[in-house]
């Protein structure tokens, strides 16, 4: 009896199904995982201004800037979220007031070695199921573009106004101890490596 579990351990391997479905678990393990209790997404669009410092002491040091000029920007690091507001709804859900930051660097348009660093943020008003002690998460929120231009020039110092839209995906995470079906412990196959291409292959027509 033990022989023939044994066997059967060693057939199943990660993968789909076969056609005559997968077999029976052999055990129920009792794992910790980080569970989604809810989670939404939206797509948010903002307008922040900055002031950046010019001249030789400032953190744009070289070229002259001029009202409509474009200034390169993208994202730098992971957009993030906190919650500033908790207010109990019906059952385990609530309505959470939380603040979303985007982290962005402005880079110099004459000098791409010369950048500015920002943090823009905004605030947005979900509902979702969120009983004590969940973490809300917000790091799978991507920027979906971005577009900066000098919008007044000052003595030392220029104002850029951003234009920028995120796709913000809330989550309510708590780590939890679940009971699974379970097969045992992976067993690792052997290492293999795909031969190359050579020469690449071209990407595929447009048409």
């Amino acid at each position: 009896m033990a022989d023939e579990a044994s066997v059967k351990q060693a057939v199943v391997a990660p993968g789909q199904c076969p056609p005559e479905g997968c077999p029976p678990p052999t055990r129920i393990e009792c794992i910790v995982v980080d569970k989604v209790y809810d989670s939404c997404f939206q797509v948010e669009s903002r307008t922040r201004d900055t002031t950046v410092t010019t001249g030789l002491t400032g953190e744009f040091v070289t070229g002259t800037f001029t009202v409509g000029q474009a200034i390169p920007c993208a994202l730098n690091g992971t957009i993030s979220c906190s919650v500033i507001n908790r207010v109990p709804a019906t059952g385990n859900f609530a309505t959470l007031t939380i603040v979303v930051s985007v982290p962005i660097t402005l880079t110099n348009p004459n000098a791409p070695a010369e950048t500015a660093n920002r943090v823009f943020t905004f605030t947005k008003v979900v509902t979702l199921c969120a009983p004590e002690g969940v973490t809300v998460d917000c790091s799978e929120s991507t920027l979906l573009f971005c577009n900066c231009v000098v919008s007044a020039v000052g003595v030392g110092n220029i104002t850029v106004t951003c234009d920028f839209q995120v796709c913000v995906v809330i989550k309510t995470i708590l780590s939890v101890q679940l009971l699974v079906p379970s097969y045992g412990f992976c067993v690792p196959a052997p290492c293999t490596v795909a031969p190359g291409v050579c020469p690449p292959a071209p990407p595929a027509q447009c048409f």
